[in-house]
């Protein structure tokens, strides 16, 4: 019934709704509620330690000790992730701005698989190759949006190896006639003939489950504003992905 009526505006606006609502659980979101968190257990545990370092003193045990070393070690490491928090703090500021800014896409790439991590049939079963072009030309653009569009990708070509044998995902960017280029393969269940046409369709899927059939439309819908083509093929055990941007 939905794909029939596809073309209404009420299934339209619906969908653009949906796309909102990813874009707003996306990085800046979540990085606040991760920020506000963590910051609230660093403080305890740095106050916990210094704490026990006033006892140290009153008790007349020197700072050579292993006991005082120890403590200093973990203040240094505790001093290391604020500083880590307010640099995603900073970042999820940025990225959640409205303007157009310089994008280098090898990073966010980086980033976004980093954060996938988080997945452990990713962490643990998929194995990841990388081959990004050492000098890429910034894009400009909103990274919120750049970030949703290419992370959608990854995260199908993950989805779909979730049944497969060999599971390995690689992601490659490289700079072609004024142009960047970002490649993801997979070793999953690959793209018949019979379901290409339905590819960008949204709400299809072929997995089922929690699987909704949302991710390659969103990708497309989110990234055709930078001038985004797509290209794929699929045979030999692989598929291959490939996002044209404009610079």
């Amino acid at each position: 019934m939905l794909m029939r009526e596809w073309g209404s505006p009420e299934l339209e606006r619906f969908v653009e709704a949906l796309i909102d609502q990813s874009l707003e659980a996306s990085l800046g979101s979540l990085v606040k509620g991760i920020v506000h968190n963590f910051n609230g257990t660093l403080q305890v545990l740095s106050m916990k330690l210094e704490l026990l370092q006033t006892m140290l003193r009153k008790e007349g045990i020197p700072p050579s000790s292993s006991t005082w070393t120890k403590t200093e070690e973990c203040l240094a490491q505790l001093d290391r992730l604020q500083k880590m928090v307010e640099m995603l703090s900073q970042k999820a500021s940025v990225e959640e701005t409205e303007e157009m800014v310089p994008i280098r896409l090898n990073e966010l790439l980086e980033e976004e698989l980093s954060f996938l991590n988080h997945d452990l049939f990713f962490k643990h079963q998929v194995e990841l190759q990388t081959s990004f072009a050492s000098t890429l030309p910034p894009l400009k653009g909103r990274p919120l949006e750049i970030r949703l569009g290419l992370g959608n990708l990854i995260r199908n070509g993950i989805e779909a190896m979730e049944g497969s044998s060999v599971k390995k995902l690689t992601v490659a960017t490289e700079s072609r006639d004024h142009d960047l280029w970002v490649t993801i393969e997979d070793t999953g269940c690959g793209i018949t003939k019979e379901i290409e046409p339905s590819l960008f369709t949204p709400f299809f899927t072929t997995k089922g489950g929690r699987h909704k059939g949302l991710g390659l439309f969103i990708a497309r819908k989110v990234l055709t504003p930078y001038g985004a083509s797509f290209h794929y093929r699929s045979g030999g055990g692989t598929t291959v992905f490939s996002v044209r941007l404009s610079l």
